[in-house]
């Protein structure tokens, strides 16, 4: 198993030490980020070459993540959207030449080298989602060569099966039991004769109906009654910087079906976090607290910026959820920090780096940032704080360490 060459990631801890963002007494954290995907870009630049015999060397894809690994090891548990599949080479399903390297394919169906799940690991990813609009593109056998491939290197995930359907993520995090459940609402047109109940699959209007299957998931789980119930889904427009309707819709069935959590991707663009008061009926003085963040955005791919077009794609942020009680006992999400991200493109390689730690003094000689970068992160430290709190009223956010912070008061004190 790769893992990241012991002075370079101490040398890397020691320079964003002060910008960390540090960790409150009491509770655990819960860590979350958008889509990893890999396109052509990435594989060029992850592959090794050949040795002086011609023998493939393989492929690195610990440089993309070693200047992020420290804040990715801070949450008690950190979860990612996987947005390709560990087919094996040449299992594209559909293969455009334009878009592939050698014996794998980026757009349209993505199939990535399996020494991304080392590094993911090594990053300190702990369980990987795979219900995406991609967890098809090397068919049910790649699906499941997926699940494979991550057991292996230690890292667990939910949204797809081997076979059967699909169970959710289950485990204990300090104190707090959990649940995290995984669904998308497509998976590109690409499905299979039978089997395809291994994929947490559904239609965003519900015409297929498995739809009342999902929302049947979360309320098995709500009944187990864990702490919480989250729901990480796949939907939405791509590129949209707001949730659009369907979302809206699809958000109050999942908490009326028992979900406290809601992690959305697929539209490539962070959107804004929400928190929500819901009163029950028959309880009004009994309020249930939710947390929503539309959209995580793209944690690592190649997109780039486009004026007008695709103008946040190449960043978005790590989400870390502060868990609490309150006087109830009842599990709660006590606060939420955003750690703006930025990705950065060189001919060497393509990373993700924290905004503050490339804005820091030294930190464009560090990072060897040109002025593109520069620019590029200085409007993400402007608009990544503004999607965060956007739909938190007036709650106040503070800065601390690399990240924002708001605090959410109990309902119930």
């Amino acid at each position: 198993m790769t893992r990241f060459p012991e002075k370079l990631l101490l040398s890397t801890i020691v320079a964003v030490a002060a910008l960390i963002v540090p960790k409150q007494a009491g509770g655990q954290t819960l860590g979350f980020v958008g889509d990893v995907m890999i396109h052509s870009s990435q594989l060029r630049r992850a592959w090794l070459g050949e040795d002086d015999r011609g023998v493939d060397s393989g492929y690195d894809f610990t440089p993309t993540f070693e200047w992020f690994a420290p804040y990715l090891l801070t949450p008690d548990l950190m979860l990612g959207n996987l947005e390709t599949t560990f087919g094996g080479p040449n299992s594209a399903l559909v293969t455009d030449e334009k878009y592939a390297f050698r014996e794998y394919q980026a757009y349209p169906t993505f199939t990535t080298p399996d020494s991304l799940a080392s590094a993911l690991k090594a990053a300190g990813f702990d369980v990987m989602v795979t219900a995406n609009n991609h967890s098809m593109d090397s068919g049910l056998g790649g699906a499941a060569r997926t699940l494979t491939v991550l057991k292996e290197e230690g890292l667990e995930a939910t949204g797809t099966s081997r076979s059967g359907r699909p169970v959710p993520w289950r485990g204990r995090v300090g104190d707090f039991n959990l649940s995290v459940l995984a669904w998308t609402a497509s998976v590109n047109g690409l499905i299979a004769s039978r089997g395809m109940e291994a994929i947490n699959v559904f239609n965003a209007r519900g015409h297929d109906g498995r739809l009342e299957e999902m929302l049947n998931d979360i309320r098995a789980e709500a009944e187990r009654q864990p702490d919480l119930v989250i729901l990480f889904i796949h939907w939405g427009h791509e590129y949209m910087e707001e949730p659009d309707q369907y979302q809206k819709n699809l958000a109050v069935l999942a908490v009326d079906a028992g979900a406290d959590v809601i992690i959305g991707s697929h539209p490539h663009v962070l959107q804004p976090i929400e928190r929500r008061i819901v009163r029950r009926d028959g309880e009004p003085d009994n309020p249930r607290e939710v947390f929503i963040a539309w959209s995580m955005g793209n944690f690592v791919s190649s997109q780039k910026h486009r004026d007008n077009s695709r103008e946040w794609v190449d960043g978005s942020m790590l989400l870390n959820l502060e868990l609490g009680r309150d006087n109830t006992g009842r599990a709660r999400v006590s606060a939420a920090t955003g750690v703006p991200l930025y990705v950065r493109w060189s001919s060497e390689n393509i990373r993700v780096l924290a905004v503050a730690d490339g804005l820091t003094d030294g930190g464009r000689d560090r990072y060897g940032l040109s002025d593109y970068d520069i620019d590029r992160m200085t409007a993400l430290e402007a608009w990544v704080p503004g999607q965060f709190t956007r739909y938190l009223g007036s709650l106040p956010a503070r800065r601390v360490g690399a990240g924002w912070r708001v605090e959410f008061p109990s309902m119930n004190r």
